[in-house]
């Protein structure tokens, strides 16, 4: 902000409420940005982010209709008196799903698309079309087709056609929610590179705080519909306590060297870090100048007993030599071999294309195997009625959407244990249960749809969890979900695990994997490339390197102190508990 520059998003005393709700989803917000801030805007599910900039876009109240009182300019003008068509050229909005915006099948065509539709000179569209290609760069792109892009590709398209506008106020909502890690990266470099090549406000919704941290001017927490606090990304996040009374993770790297301030290994003038790199070298420096350091030796965490213990179990999963070629000659699976045991708690991880979604359809038997076999409790998969397979196996999609199509959440979750003939008792027992497990209880009667997209995804797991499947897979389970959610839906699977269910999670949020799965399973371009203990996979940095993967942040902060002799760490806990063994103060 220059000394006199006028904001170019205001925003008084604004409240809104959808119509026929009786509580306001937004409360009062006054609020100023200025041009070129780079603004981090975070809250849990459900606390009106998304209404807050919708209110912005002009989707609220042009589009979608409610009670609104209060004020929103974009760059002096008041969005409720301009029509949509010019409040587009204000505010550029790029959604979590790339797909739903697109309007033409080619790149070039849809990076001019908007400017073209304004019916502006050409020379205006090429001097627009040349800055959106360069700040995004997508010059390799510009000669494909939008549907051959991956999802990274696809969302840098979207940036772009959105920058061709040259808007005032540029809003990411989640744009990497649905991307795997080298997806993520792409579209993180491109909004990093944002900052140096454009002049509008950017205000960025994401729940990757390690990555987008260091990119922050400001942070804005959010609940309720309200704004609860804002400063700069060391000052918030050097508070913890506030975000994880929202069920907020702070950065891992802030959180450590917080942690280890409190234990007083760390002095309190310890600077807050907001990547790991940061982090390991104000631990490094302090470690260094300890009065007495002993090297860790035994830490409780350091076995694999667990792991082991499972090999006497009874397979519920078996694969043997498994290939498949898709139609258009693609191999998607090379070889695979894998199994299972009644119990485990496994995740699998990879790339885009690696064949993870491949797999986990021959294990629900939707794909017959071009070689070898796959086998459920002992029966092929391939042979399995949907019946028999839907009483074994559950499976959570990534996107909830696709799972919902009944008028109300407790017919949702009903519809299962109806559609396999239970007694209406045990129906509506199963019903509650689900409902009390994923926090669903006041949402009986509202319409799936209604609900927000956290919301509609444990509507999803509840309609899972209804049939007691004796193996749950979940494909990117946490997908739009804040941290404080997505643990606690990893927790209800540890319970259900603990109670003898098999579960699978396919994820790219390698710090959940790392938390609750005993397992994980690596796959690259069709091949199992490791296969072991969780803390064993993660400490081959080398391998995972050739999927484009990393270990967890902690991971890596640990693995930058192992001078010191800190082990392979998966958790918070862990990396602490190891810097604490290993300093020890002078006897006074």
């Amino acid at each position: 902000m220059k000394k006199g520059e006028k904001p170019v998003l205001k925003i008084e005393n604004l409240s809104f409420k959808f119509h026929g709700s009786k509580e306001n989803v937004l409360k009062n917000i006054n609020l100023e940005l200025y041009p070129r801030e780079f603004v981090l805007l975070i809250g849990p599910s459900g606390c009106g982010k998304t209404t807050l900039i919708n209110t912005i876009n002009g989707i609220i109240p042009h589009i979608i209709q409610g009670v609104k009182k209060g004020k929103v300019y974009v760059n002096g003008v008041d969005v409720d008196k301009v029509e949509l068509k010019e409040i587009s050229t204000l505010v550029g909005t790029v959604f979590q799903d790339p797909e739903t915006q697109f309007f033409t099948l080619s790149v070039i065509d849809e990076v001019v698309f908007g400017p073209e539709n304004l019916m502006l000179p050409v020379d205006e569209i090429e001097k627009r079309f040349k800055f959106a290609v360069k700040a995004t760069g997508i010059e390799d792109l510009l000669d494909k087709d939008i549907m051959s892009l991956s999802g990274g590709q696809k969302q840098r398209v979207a940036i772009a056609s959105a920058l061709a506008m040259m808007p005032k106020v540029l809003i990411l909502d989640e744009p990497t929610t649905n991307l795997d890690p080298k997806g993520a990266a792409e579209v993180l470099k491109t909004i990093s590179k944002l900052r140096q090549e454009t002049d509008a406000l950017i205000i960025l919704i994401e729940h990757r705080l390690e990555e987008v941290a260091k990119y922050a001017d400001k942070v804005l927490v959010m609940n309720d519909g309200q704004i609860i606090a804002q400063g700069d990304a060391r000052e918030i996040f050097g508070r913890p306590k506030i975000l994880y009374d929202l069920g907020i993770r702070p950065p891992w790297s802030a959180e450590s060297v917080i942690r280890l301030k409190n234990l007083g290994i760390l002095p309190d003038d310890a600077p807050i870090p907001i990547n790991p790199e940061e982090a390991a070298k104000i631990i490094d420096k302090y470690l260094k100048s300890a009065p007495t350091l002993v090297k860790p030796n035994n830490l409780p965490f350091e076995n694999y007993d667990e792991f082991y213990s499972y090999e006497n179990r009874k397979p519920v999963i078996e694969i043997k030599n498994l290939w498949h070629r898709y139609p258009d000659g693609t191999i998607a699976l090379k070889g695979i071999n894998l199994t299972i045991r009644e119990g485990e708690f496994v995740g699998i991880i990879g790339q885009n294309g690696a064949g993870k979604s491949t797999l986990l359809l021959h294990i629900l038997g939707l794909l017959r195997p071009s070689h070898g076999s796959v086998k459920v409790f002992g029966k092929e998969a391939s042979r399995m009625s949907v019946a028999e397979l839907a009483r074994s196996i559950g499976l959570i999609f990534q996107n909830p959407d696709l799972m919902l199509f009944q008028n109300t959440v407790w017919d949702e979750i009903a519809f299962g244990p109806q559609n396999v003939g239970l007694p209406k008792t045990e129906i509506r027992e199963r019903v509650k249960e689900a409902i009390e497990m994923m926090r669903l209880i006041g949402f009986e009667k509202r319409h799936p749809r209604a609900l927000s997209r956290g919301q509609r995804h444990r509507v999803a797991v509840a309609s899972i969890l209804s049939m007691r499947p004796k193996i749950l897979i979940a494909d990117e389970p946490t997908t739009g979900q804040d941290y404080g959610a997505s643990k606690k839906y990893l927790q209800l699977l540890t319970e259900l695990n603990k109670a003898g269910s098999t579960i699978i999670v396919v994820s790219h949020d390698m710090d959940l994997i790392a938390r609750f799965s005993k397992r994980v399973i690596v796959l690259k371009q069709g091949k199992i490339l490791i296969d072991g203990p969780t803390r064993a996979v993660f400490s081959r940095e080398d391998l995972l390197k050739e999927t484009h993967l990393a270990p967890p942040y902690v991971t890596r902060i640990g693995n930058k102190l192992k001078n010191f002799g800190i082990p392979t760490v998966l958790t918070i806990e862990e990396l602490v508990e190891a810097i604490s063994s290993l300093y020890l103060k002078k006897a006074a």
